[in-house]
């Protein structure tokens, strides 16, 4: 039987954070800027717990390497990473690397992303490809720092999704808040930083020589799209439901999922979900039957 057990965010500050994560359920820790709730997530510079039961505490990366008879895998790590950002300025515009570069630079495995907006203003825009033709031209632009020119923005609106595979140049913009999932890697390379200072007069540092070797050129074709229900992406990397009412999913092919609650609440089984909260499925493969009232993601990688 299937168990559905709770786990606890990670908070991250940012320079470009402040508190909207408290509209979505969640408690911050401090008064400080908070820029992301990293809601599941196995990385060491990010961890979530268990939350409840008798391994209240334990850290989702030992949990997971403890239990492989609830996770039915091979792979070593705990592949999936899934934030909430909440953005009150631009983030870096930035890419991320294949497998294959990065586990020749970084020893880890790139970093495909995608989101779905939560909230955002009526005229948001989102900085979502580049509009260099070669190679050159890309490193020109750069080097002329003619952003507008070569950063292409789209618009966006509450609802839409965006997937970003490696090699696609991106940027959250002020005041858009999305859901992220990711690959659990932690490998950014960041283009432009908006000449921005820490609160201790440091700059970030660019990685333009890694942006040239991995950004798709010319741009890969992705569109945003406006999906109101079930599957928002189905890949090699992961799967994306958008759960909106009530349903039965099967997913008598999947030993593990996770979900999280952006919105009202959701019952899985005997255990009820609210907003701001997300738990991992374990010992799955059948089908279960989720109550939603309100609005939540659930993935899993295949």
């Amino acid at each position: 039987m299937y168990k559905v057990i709770k786990v606890t965010p990670f908070f991250s500050e940012r320079l470009w954070g402040g508190h909207k994560l408290k509209d979505f359920g969640f408690q911050l820790p401090t008064n400080d800027l908070y820029g992301e709730a990293w809601v599941i997530s196995a990385l060491d510079n990010g961890m979530s717990y268990i939350a409840t039961g008798p391994e209240q505490g334990t850290s989702l990366k030992s949990f997971y390497k403890n239990h492989p008879e609830y996770f039915g895998t091979t792979e070593s790590e705990f592949p999936l990473l899934s934030k909430i950002i909440t953005a009150n300025d631009y983030l870096s515009v930035q890419v991320h690397p294949d497998d294959e570069y990065s586990l020749k630079h970084n020893k880890m495995l790139g970093k495909p992303e995608c989101w779905y907006i939560l909230d955002c203003p009526s005229d948001a825009t989102m900085i979502y490809g580049h509009q260099a033709q070669t190679k050159t031209e890309l490193i020109t632009m750069v080097e002329q720092k003619v952003w507008e020119q070569l950063f292409t923005k789209v618009k966006v609106k509450k609802g839409d999704f965006l997937y970003v595979p490696p090699g696609k140049v991106h940027a959250i913009t002020p005041r858009v808040t999305v859901f992220e999932l990711q690959r659990s890697s932690d490998v950014t390379y960041r283009f432009y930083d908006f000449n921005r200072a820490d609160k201790d007069g440091n700059l970030r540092p660019l990685h333009l020589q890694e942006c040239f070797d991995v950004t798709t050129v010319p741009d890969s074709n992705e569109q945003v799209q406006h999906i109101i229900e079930g599957i928002l992406v189905d890949n090699q990397y992961f799967t994306l439901h958008l759960l909106t009412k009530t349903q039965v999913l099967d997913l008598s092919l999947v030993q593990w999922g996770k979900v999280t609650v952006v919105e009202g609440e959701i019952t899985i089984g005997t255990e009820t979900l609210k907003a701001g909260e997300s738990a991992i499925i374990v010992d799955l493969n059948q089908k279960i039957t989720v109550k939603v009232n309100g609005k939540a993601l659930l993935s899993y990688k295949k």
